[in-house]
């Protein structure tokens, strides 16, 4: 029980020191630029920070939300994004304890937490992290405990073919109304990027959301992508006047999908097939 506890601990840690270098991978790889050097910088003054500024959530805390030198306020997403990966890094250890399935849970959590960073940022889900997260998770599956290799090759094809042809449909629905989709604020002078309906970066993850979870878990995850989506969108619509013509990244809600498909994906896809059954009678 205590080598457990420690565990969980350290799990904590980990996932607030991993949290910390992917909001560094978020801001800077989408502006091409290194994410090893130089080292951690204030946004404002470029002022390097030092490693007890540094520390994850503790140092945002200490220092108000306050750049040391300029007094810039630092934005709350950086300490959020932390505490949210080290919350994620405990349910991993709670669930997997000290076992070869905490490695790739450890790597599709983060690479999901990037997504929802870098797409409501950047509108932007970067290869390295679907097209190198699918490659990984098909060779992780070989690990004991979790996917086989077989369902995690078939849910990566099966779910790249099947988000291709949505993107297929939508983008000749799109293209045949010339116009019809409104850029959101900021993406004005890109409109003609926003023509194209379902991006490729939503294909690209479809296929690494199913090399890590497998066919049962990966349905799962992308209905409860597609419903979270849509539940959102009707909110968005009738609480703030969004029009439907502006888009919304996809890409967190595949991420909350696939994060759900994760921890409860067995959970739900019994629930589902139960209640298919009671009602089919």
């Amino acid at each position: 029980m205590a080598h457990r506890m420690v565990f969980d601990v350290f799990a904590f840690l980990l996932g607030l020191c991993v949290g910390s270098f992917a909001n560094v991978v978020a801001y800077r790889a989408p502006k091409g630029l290194s994410i090893v050097k130089p080292r951690s910088y204030c946004p404002h003054c470029r002022q390097q920070i030092r490693w007890y500024d540094n520390l994850p959530v503790l140092s945002y805390l200490l220092l108000g939300g306050r750049c040391r030198y300029c007094r810039n306020r630092i934005s709350f997403r950086y300490p959020l994004f932390e505490l949210l990966m080290g919350v994620l890094f405990l349910l991993l250890a709670l669930r997997h304890g000290f076992s070869p399935q905490f490695i790739p849970g450890a790597l599709f959590l983060t690479g999901m937490v990037l997504v929802v960073r870098t797409d409501l940022e950047h509108w932007l889900i970067l290869d390295e992290v679907s097209v190198g997260g699918a490659f990984a998770g098909v060779g992780l599956s070989l690990l004991p405990g979790g996917v086989s290799p077989v369902s995690s090759l078939v849910a990566a094809g099966g779910a790249f073919l099947i988000f291709y042809l949505i993107r297929k449909v939508s983008l000749s629905f799109v293209r045949g109304r010339p116009g019809y989709v409104v850029p959101p604020e900021g993406y004005e002078e890109e409109s003609e990027s926003f023509q194209s309906g379902m991006g490729w970066g939503d294909v690209k993850l479809a296929a690494m959301i199913g090399a890590f979870l497998g066919v049962t878990a990966s349905a799962m995850a992308f209905f409860s992508a597609f419903l979270l989506g849509s539940v959102v969108g009707v909110l968005l619509i009738l609480l703030r006047g969004r029009s439907r013509r502006v888009p919304l990244p996809f890409g967190p809600f595949m991420a909350a999908g696939g994060a759900l498909g994760w921890f409860y994906g067995s959970r739900l896809w019994t629930a589902y097939t139960d209640l298919a059954t009671s009602v089919l009678g």
